[in-house]
């Protein structure tokens, strides 16, 4: 029997713009916001005929499809998302993504050097790890679309536990169907829009990889991967046998023997939860204990935000290494990476157009 759950908040993904300054633009300022610059104020266009009449009169040189499935999306944005609702908003960046609360109803700023088609939001968390999320709804979080609802496989619920602090996506609840759920007969504003709207080719790509990696290098193995990943950066690696490390994954110098200047002690932790401020305290004592130049953690779940505040104070003697950090030093080196790397992660390069540069 499947349990009806009561409605609660949607979960919406609004990506803002192609331009990555209003990301940080949105978090300072307290709201979620879109570009949409040639379209004027929306507070006279209440359903989806008006918001199609308004972009047709703003945007003549698009197409009858483009301007239905923009017209959609802002009348998502302006007359669907509700107080209370969650904001997904990935940022490009940093390659996190931030969660917010809407708290407030659509407005026009006519005077602002940010977005111009804004809500106000309480930003709940700005550092989420895109490891937090499984795979089914990040391919979601993906879309192209400006404004998307994101419903399918319980995740208003998933998305609003992430929210609340959660530091791994729980999955679906056990009575939920696993289903898209029925299209909207404004379908560009939901889900739906990922197949007309394409998806964002080079982060699904990214984010493919970063499976493909915690599938092949999970636990201990990971070790083995950064180490291939600094032997092509030209140092000399050492890496410990499983269970007897004493908190040294990997001891890297430079020279042949690997013992000149700088010496490297890394420690790896291949969980999607973020790591605390207690593992840097740790790597920092055996930085010491080894007369090592620096300490190197590799956290494919990120840190936690006392742990980066320590990295910041600590920043010349210790370096993180995320899981972007490690995906953008394997593409990098990748042409030079062991066999045996190759065959687990295998990738070719081919050309595409970069959607998020051009407008």
């Amino acid at each position: 029997m499947t349990t009806v759950y009561a409605s609660g908040p949607r979960a919406w993904l609004v990506r803002g713009s192609k331009d990555v300054r209003f990301d940080r633009w949105m978090l300072e300022n307290s709201y979620t916001g879109v570009g949409f610059k040639e379209i004027p104020r929306l507070d006279h266009a209440s359903d989806l005929p008006t918001m199609k009449s308004l972009v047709s009169a703003h945007m003549p040189d698009e197409k009858d499809g483009a301007v239905g499935n923009y017209a959609a999306q802002l009348n998502a944005f302006a007359n669907k998302i509700s107080r209370g609702d969650i904001i997904v908003l990935p940022l490009k960046k940093e390659g996190l993504l931030a969660f917010g609360t809407v708290i407030g109803e659509y407005e026009y700023l006519d005077e602002t050097e940010g977005l111009k088609h804004v809500r106000k939001v309480t930003w709940d968390r700005t550092d989420v790890s895109r490891a937090s999320i499984n795979q089914d709804l990040l391919y979601s979080l993906g879309a192209f679309s400006t404004v998307c609802e994101i419903k399918r496989n319980d995740a208003a619920y998933r998305l609003g536990r992430i929210r609340a602090g959660a530091e791994i996506d729980p999955g679906a609840r056990a009575d939920v169907p696993l289903l898209l759920p029925k299209a909207d007969t404004e379908v560009l504003d939901s889900e739906e829009a990922i197949a007309s709207d394409g998806q964002d080719i080079i982060r699904y790509s990214r984010d493919r990889i970063l499976a493909r990696i915690r599938e092949k290098y999970s636990g201990h193995s990971l070790q083995d991967l950064v180490a291939a990943i600094l032997s092509a950066e030209g140092m000399t690696c050492k890496v410990q046998p499983k269970g007897a490390d004493g908190g040294v994954d990997i001891i890297a110098g430079s020279g042949v023997l690997g013992i000149s200047s700088p010496t490297i002690i890394v420690q790896v932790k291949s969980q999607d939860s973020r790591v605390g401020s207690e593992v840097l305290d740790q790597l920092g004592g055996v930085v010491g204990q080894y007369q090592a130049d620096h300490g190197l953690l590799v956290a494919l779940g990120g840190l936690t935000a006392p742990a980066r505040a320590k990295v910041n104070v600590q920043q010349l003697k210790v370096a993180v290494w995320d899981a972007e950090e490690v995906l953008d030093r394997l593409l990098e080196h990748y042409e030079v990476m062991p066999d045996e790397v190759k065959r687990n992660i295998p990738l070719r390069k081919d050309w595409i157009i970069d959607e998020s540069e051009t407008e």
